[in-house]
């Protein structure tokens, strides 16, 4: 009943769900997507993340079993930190992106839409002793992500003094009837507030931000925002497929400092010969067409143009390009600058490589 209730919600403020089928339907957009990507760089934005996925580790191993699956340093959390990490095979290959934090006496782990179920199996065959047990949190807790140049002070205006956070740090707090957690996590390249609440509480909680001057978005502008800033979602841009430093996450992601986990041989390996094959890379568009996935980077002289990439994502923009795109490209054609050409089925136009949009 409570995401019926929400949904009515954010259709009385002009919402739009393109995919009712989905298991948790997202808003693609509130009726002028171009007010809510300025919003996003000149006040506030405000997205339901609920599809996102959460699980919860505890016991008293849980920060050492956890360090030993995934590229970033867990045992070196202090209560109210985070990380970003990717868990990884032994080949190094990626099965998810997540942002772990130490909540005292459990790890919070954020995910990708639909990622939890095959962490938790691939987790849950390395418990043998460990005092380690894993909770979905995914049906219970929902999550409203605030992005803009004032999304600190409307948090403040709630009572959540949030100015303190660095990234990847979070504060715990209370209002008159429910908790939250707000996490700070710039993944639109903007001050950016991962607010984790129970879900039975989010509606509440989005007419209290929406009253306090943050404007309502959808999937279509976060979209467009996270290529931009080149933020890949598991599951649409990377895959098992996919080496971690692929995923030009390597700053943000990876620690060389922490030790033997799995799939850190071919980690270092790589840090070594300093470079992987290829690269995420987003893609500015002159023209408003967006590409459809699947779509063909080539590159080259225009009468030996080669295929260099594949789409992986994409979104109609209101920035410096009319369109963005994202794609792991080949280290041979991914340099800032390099004009590409993006070929489907019905349509050819070109595109100029970028690293992120700020």
């Amino acid at each position: 009943m409570p995401l019926r209730q929400f949904q009515v919600l954010q259709e009385s403020w002009g919402g739009v769900f393109s995919d009712l089928d989905q298991v948790y339907p997202v808003v693609s957009h509130f009726g002028s997507p171009e007010k809510e990507y300025q919003s996003a760089h000149e006040i506030a934005a405000l997205f339901d993340l609920s599809n996102r996925d959460q699980i919860e580790l505890s016991g008293k191993d849980r920060e050492k079993f956890l360090h030993n699956f995934c590229t970033n340093d867990i045992k070196g959390l202090q209560p109210d930190q985070g990380c970003e990490a990717f868990i990884t095979n032994v080949q190094s290959r990626i099965l998810g992106h997540i942002f772990a934090f130490h909540h005292e006496d459990s790890l919070w782990i954020d995910m990708a839409p639909g990622t939890s179920e095959s962490i938790i199996n691939h987790l849950d065959r390395y418990m043998i002793l460990e005092d380690a047990h894993i909770k979905q949190r995914t049906p219970e807790y929902g999550n409203l992500y605030l992005s803009g140049p004032q999304s600190s002070d409307l948090l403040n205006q709630l009572g959540f003094d949030v100015d303190s956070l660095s990234v990847n740090q979070q504060l715990r707090g209370k209002s008159s009837d429910f908790e939250l957690t707000v996490r700070r996590v710039d993944w639109l390249l903007k001050p950016g507030y991962l607010c984790c609440l129970q879900y039975v509480k989010i509606m509440d909680f989005w007419k209290s931000l929406v009253d306090a001057g943050a404007c309502p978005a959808g999937q279509n502008i976060f979209d467009a925002l996270r290529i931009e800033a080149l933020f890949p979602i598991y599951g649409v841009d990377l895959s098992e497929e996919n080496l971690a430093q692929e995923a030009n996450r390597t700053e943000q992601a990876i620690s060389f400092k922490k030790g033997c986990y799995l799939g850190q041989e071919p980690i270092a390996r790589i840090d070594a010969l300093g470079h992987v094959n290829r690269e995420l890379r987003a893609i500015g568009i002159e023209q408003k067409w967006v590409p459809p996935v699947g779509s063909k980077v080539m590159a080259g002289e225009s009468d030996k143009l080669m295929e260099v990439g594949t789409i992986t994502s994409s979104a109609q923009s209101f920035g410096k390009f009319p369109s963005v795109a994202m794609a792991m490209v080949r280290r041979d054609s991914n340099e800032p600058g390099t004009v590409v050409q993006i070929v489907s089925d019905h349509q050819e136009v070109p595109g100029t490589i970028f690293t992120s949009l700020d």
